[in-house]
């Protein structure tokens, strides 16, 4: 068995200079991961790149690994800040809704994408800490009470079927379709297309 490793940060920053060299770890972190990807990939390089001592990189962090997962869950976090007000906005609209969702995710995954391929080739295995699990149920609640909303589902198995369904199709699509650059105008096509079949097939109104 894998030892596991520690991804959690030693500590908090809270003092306005010490979020400013965090900021600049991940910023610089970053920036190699989409130039340089993992291989060019260490804490020297990202204290260097970040303009900070190395020992100010293992007063917050670790390990690299640490860093990598501080970047992968502040992307899912600005994530879930963008798209979740448009589920949770008033109004009977849900198609609507689902259109401006699924455009605002396709075109989140296509700005994300050099950084989204880092990480994986990195083989970080985020989805067995705690922190990405309870990260993913937001996301996971989220939708599924826009589609008990919008597809009047009243049995529970169905609507965890349904909402599986719908999750598994948008994000694997998303990340398919973003993998292969494809952006502009065909990128909201493809969406839009996407958000139409899912709005006819569950009678989304």
């Amino acid at each position: 068995m894998r030892e596991k490793i520690d991804i959690s940060l030693k500590k908090q920053a809270k003092q306005e200079r010490s979020i400013a060299t965090v900021a600049a770890i991940s910023e610089a972190a970053t920036y190699i991961l989409r130039h340089d990807g993992p291989r060019g990939f260490t804490a020297n390089k990202v204290a260097e790149k970040a303009g900070v001592n190395i020992s100010s990189f293992y007063q917050y962090f670790p390990n690299k690994e640490a860093l990598l997962f501080y970047i992968a869950q502040t992307t899912w976090e600005r994530q879930l800040a963008k798209l979740a007000p448009i589920l949770t906005q008033r109004g009977p609209h849900n198609a609507s809704k689902l259109r401006d969702f699924i455009r605002e995710f396709f075109l989140i995954e296509a700005a994300e994408a050099d950084l989204r391929q880092a990480l994986r080739v990195a083989s970080i295995d985020l989805k067995d800490t705690k922190e990405f699990q309870d990260l993913i149920l937001k996301g996971a609640e989220l939708t599924k009470g826009f589609i008990r909303d919008a597809v009047k589902v009243q049995d529970a198995e169905n609507l965890d079927f349904n909402a599986n369904f719908i999750v598994l199709l948008v994000t694997s699509f998303a990340e398919r379709t973003t993998d292969e650059r494809t952006s502009g105008a065909n990128l909201i096509r493809q969406a839009d297309l996407l958000s139409e079949m899912l709005i006819a097939h569950f009678s989304i109104s």
